[in-house]
């Protein structure tokens, strides 16, 4: 490996254990974020294992040992990504550690210098192709499942973004590897696409954080009927007290993490306060239903001037698109048009007041 091979490997190296460092330095961390802690730093592994040919061979064991945990582990990634906090279970996480020690066995037959021709290599080699190869089809298939047009614009971007990234890199290192003319540009094209697929995990954590993934599983759907314990109680009258007298919906970056801090509780025990004892759908719906409810109110006052945009600003909404479309989603109109009506109303109980006003006046006189 020689020349822009060796400074992509060296890079995606770097990156790859900066990704790792960033990742446990992090409080509090989410699923996604504890599995791509150990995918980053197993990727970084993995590819420093050209570099070990003169190495003593305990560190080629731990290079093939650690270095196990790169597309199994990726896969549970995707889910947690896709799937929300509950995502990754133990039967997942076991099956990505049986891939794991498929790879490890394989890497450890395969560093003899006749290993690779035995039959049990082989074997192994097979069983492997198998293992990866199905999952690498799961991982895919994550961004697809629950797609529909009702997800967000930017989830949806962010789902296509990642079949596109996730697809081209597993296509080049496939084919890069298949194509005898081009076969000595594997190590490189490796490296670049490990480059970036841990900067655009990253990317994605960073968006999950500020729009969370809350599923209810069809076993536990949300109770509306109220608190199941004093906890849950206590922790509920403080989610209204911010929403309903500090009015923290009013916030334009708030996040379902900033909340959870303000109530002293972990993210998923916020997420579950708010779909299994709150009955929200999640984090997003219950914000946006405080924004449109201070809205509704807002533009509904006669004696009130601000434009739409202004209450946009002012109930929470970073722009006036965002605030149209949630309006327009949870009221059926435009917040123009909700406004007109009210007022419309309001002008034609007032005709009517004068109207019987005037009515009691001549029969007065």
């Amino acid at each position: 490996m020689h020349g822009w091979q060796a400074v992509a490997t060296a890079v995606a190296v770097a990156v790859a254990t900066l990704s790792l460092l960033v990742l446990l330095w992090q409080r509090p961390k989410r699923d996604a974020e504890v599995v791509f802690a150990v995918v980053s730093g197993s990727m970084a592994l993995s590819l420093m294992s050209p570099w070990m040919g003169d190495a003593p061979a305990w560190m080629r064991w731990a290079v093939a040992i650690g270095g196990s945990a790169t597309c199994n582990g990726f896969w549970l990634v995707s889910r947690a990504l896709f799937r929300g906090e509950g995502g990754v279970r133990r039967v997942h996480v076991l099956v990505a550690v049986g891939v794991a020690l498929l790879i490890a066995a394989y890497r450890g037959a395969t560093l003899g210098a006749h290993a690779a021709a035995s039959p049990w290599a082989s074997a192994l080699d097979s069983l492997l192709t198998l293992a990866s190869s199905s999952l690498l089809v799961l991982s895919f298939l994550e961004a697809v499942r629950g797609w529909s047009s009702s997800l967000p614009p930017a989830e949806r971007r962010l789902r296509v973004a990642f079949m596109v990234m996730f697809a081209g890199c597993v296509l080049s290192t496939t084919l890069v590897g298949a194509v005898p003319a081009v076969a000595g540009l594997r190590s490189g094209v490796v490296a670049l696409c490990a480059l970036a697929m841990v900067l655009f995990t990253h990317a994605a954590l960073r968006y999950r954080g500020r729009a969370p993934l809350v599923v209810a599983s069809p076993a536990s759907s949300p109770r509306v009927e109220g608190p199941a314990s004093d906890e849950e109680a206590r922790l509920l009258h403080a989610l209204r007290h911010q929403m309903e007298v500090l009015h923290a919906y009013r916030e334009p970056e708030l996040k379902v993490l900033d909340l959870a801090h303000r109530l002293g509780i972990a993210e998923h025990r916020l997420s579950r306060l708010i779909t299994q004892v709150k009955g929200e759908r999640n984090f997003n719906q219950m914000i946006n239903r405080y924004r449109i409810e201070d809205a509704c109110r807002r533009l509904a006052d006669p004696a009130a001037s601000p434009s739409v945009l202004e209450i946009s600003g002012a109930v929470g909404f970073a722009s006036l698109g965002p605030f149209n479309r949630a309006f327009k989603a949870a009221m059926g109109c435009t917040p123009t048009a909700y406004r007109a009506a009210c007022r419309a109303q309001a002008a034609a109980s007032a005709d009517a007041d004068d109207s019987t006003a005037r009515t009691l006046s001549s029969a007065l006189r």
